[in-house]
């Protein structure tokens, strides 16, 4: 199960970060294979990792150009600009999946605490990210400066929810039963 939840902070990690040096170093579609691989280590211990793995198996072909192109870039076409707007929706879906995932793994654990923070985070993060969505499809046809900050304030807020969520995979790394301590004391 450790190698499995690496794998998936590992993968969200990769679909978050973005680095680009002629091309992405920290690629879109390693990312979602590292949580495809995952999932996969532990879907027969926890069902609602199939749905993970599938949005996983379809990241990976979808993410495939932007290992190329610098979607941040604003020079770059309108098409370019709905398929950025499309790998958040799938980086969102996957997210979405894992947070089940996770919950699902804390009452294995019987660990109430973490199912209750995996919950909380959880809400939050959807809420968040779906504002972002909402506010980014709006945002090209109203102006002002209002809006402006509005927008920064919500990727601010998303970008603090990513984070979480990666310190919330690894609070699972530490409370998984896999984990061995060992008492060095005599």
């Amino acid at each position: 199960m450790n190698k499995a939840l690496r794998n998936i902070f590992w993968g969200y990690f990769f679909i978050f970060f973005d680095l680009y040096i002629m091309i992405d170093v920290l690629m879109d579609p390693i990312g979602y294979f590292l949580i495809y691989t995952g999932c996969a280590r532990i879907v027969s211990a926890y069902p609602n990792a199939k749905k993970a793995m599938t949005v996983g198996m379809i990241g990976i072909f979808v993410s495939l150009p932007s290992v190329f192109v610098n979607l941040s870039d604003s020079a770059l076409p309108l098409g370019w600009s709905l398929y950025a707007s499309i790998l958040s929706i799938l980086k969102l879906v996957i997210a979405f999946y894992l947070f089940y995932v996770l919950m699902e793994m804390a009452k294995s654990f019987g660990n109430e605490a973490l199912y209750n923070r995996t919950q909380t985070t959880f809400k939050y993060f959807v809420t968040i990210h779906f504002a972002i969505l909402t506010v980014m499809s709006f945002s090209m046809n109203v102006s002002g400066d209002g809006w402006l900050v509005l927008s920064v304030i919500l990727v601010v807020a998303g970008v603090l929810m990513d984070i979480l969520f990666l310190l919330l995979i690894r609070a699972f790394l530490r409370a998984s039963p896999d984990v061995r301590t060992f008492n060095y004391s005599v």
